[in-house]
């Protein structure tokens, strides 16, 4: 309202003349106030409309956002941005405590000020649960020549030799895992172990085992010696007797290397020495 007091009222003063302008006097004066009053309620008026927006009035502006009792409507505050999809990346400086709380209780000791924050999918949040704790902490030991290499970070290079090469294979649904496979790069017939100078089992003194257990050996791997000569199996080789006063005898053998024995063609006795090499194969 208008300070009306700067307009008094004038009243009639028994020194006045009878005469029209002392008449109007109050008249003028209530006009001007009028103004005055009229011009004030303008602004305000004006003040309202645009307070209004563009909701008409400024009761309904005002209750997209408020509830009766001056509080904030909830969904008037997701409305604008509260909702954590509303938001968007940013940084902000914290105090000294809520810092602490991220250095010391999350362990995230390199997070300084300004503190940058950032959205994060459903997706990713589910992805970041599957990480297990200390899931980085990664420790290789290498036995070298000389000495034991560690390696606790970096890059690790596995590189071919002259004995293995690397098989790569390409993601491969649903894992998309990559597969890596060491490859020999000679023969896998190559991996294989000797025995030497081992004395078969036989009850017969024909039929042999090359060990107790029937241990399978590599095809054409066996050789058989009677008295210290060599058998084969595609001829018959004539074998002294263990004793000077023995004849000799022809001989050979034939090999089941499956079932791990071998069968001599000719039986020989308890005094004459039998010895057999063959190698067994690692695969």
């Amino acid at each position: 309202m208008p300070d009306l007091s700067k307009l008094p009222v004038p009243k009639y003063d028994p020194l006045h003349p009878y005469h029209w302008e002392y008449d109007n006097v109050p008249i003028e004066v209530l006009a001007l106030r009028d103004q005055l009053i009229n011009g004030e309620l303008e602004n305000h008026a004006e003040i309202l409309r645009d307070a209004a927006g563009n909701q008409g009035t400024l009761d309904n502006r005002l209750n997209q956002s408020l509830e009766q009792n001056g509080s904030l409507k909830a969904s008037a505050i997701d409305e604008a941005a509260h909702n954590i999809a509303e938001h968007s990346d940013g940084s902000k400086t914290v105090d000294v405590s809520e810092l602490d709380y991220y250095n010391d209780t999350l362990n995230y000791p390199n997070v300084i000020n300004p503190v940058p924050f950032v959205r994060m999918l459903e997706a990713e949040r589910a992805k970041l649960a599957l990480i297990a704790s200390e899931a980085t902490n990664i420790r290789f030991e290498v036995e070298a020549l000389s000495n034991t290499l560690i390696i606790e970070e970096g890059k690790i290079y596995l590189g071919a030799s002259e004995g293995i090469q690397w098989d790569v294979t390409a993601p491969v649904p649903p894992s998309n895992a990559v597969t890596i496979k060491p490859v020999l790069t000679i023969p896998i017939e190559f991996a294989h172990r000797h025995y030497y100078d081992l004395e078969p089992i036989t009850t017969d003194y024909v039929n042999y085992k090359v060990t107790s257990v029937n241990t399978p050996y590599i095809e054409d791997s066996l050789r058989v010696y009677i008295n210290g000569v060599k058998l084969t199996t595609d001829a018959y080789v004539y074998v002294p007797g263990n004793l000077m006063t023995e004849e000799w005898t022809l001989n050979s053998f034939t090999p089941d290397h499956t079932a791990g024995t071998f069968e001599l063609n000719t039986t020989i006795t308890p005094d004459d020495i039998i010895r057999i090499d063959f190698n067994v194969a690692l695969t």
